[in-house]
């Protein structure tokens, strides 16, 4: 169970070690199993990760254990947290850094990457999708004169005709993280 000690988290092993010098050093409190007898800014104090909340994902303060980050300590995120961390996930885009892939597995983030940059490419597929699945020597002609027509219109008109099947293949959608934790 990590520890809270002087307004830093610290992992179960870093605690222990802080306690450890504490007590060597002739400065751990009468019982240091009666927490409420000591301050955190004198001694470590258990911290319950799974029931607190906090606006940051939480590593060891530490920094050095767990490959040079500090372990993660899994602590459960506010809002504001899934926000916060959202918003730095999508700033590093699809590839992760080691610890930044471990939050997001942790809150169950996903990344999504929205393939068309138009509502004229998402029709286009469209049309090559239909195409592919006709038979005929009219299927090409079919898809060039449907293109052509489609080159005519502007995102707006696109979206107005098909709305409905363009919010089923998530054509509104922006490339992001997202956890099923934020609500969206």
């Amino acid at each position: 169970m990590p520890y809270v000690y002087q307004a830093d988290v610290w992992c179960d092993s870093c605690g222990e070690c802080i306690k450890a010098e504490l007590a060597q050093a002739g400065q751990a409190p009468e019982d240091p199993e009666d927490e409420s007898s000591f301050d955190s800014d004198e001694y470590p104090k258990h911290y319950d990760s799974e029931n607190e909340e906090s606006d940051t994902p939480e590593n060891c303060a530490d920094g050095n254990c767990a490959g040079g980050y500090g372990t993660f300590l899994r602590s459960q995120l506010t809002a504001e947290g899934y926000k916060y961390l959202k918003n730095m996930l999508d700033g590093h885009g699809a590839t992760l850094p080691d610890y930044a892939r471990e939050w997001a597995d942790f809150y169950q983030f996903s990344y999504f990457e929205q393939p068309y940059s138009h509502a004229s490419e998402w029709l286009d597929g469209h049309i090559n999708d239909l195409a592919k699945g006709t038979n005929g020597p009219q299927a090409a002609e079919l898809a060039t004169l449907a293109r052509d027509l489609a080159r005519k219109l502007d995102g707006d008109q696109i979206q107005d005709l098909f709305q409905s099947n363009m919010d089923s293949d998530d054509f509104f959608k922006e490339s992001g993280w997202s956890s099923p934790e934020m609500g969206d």
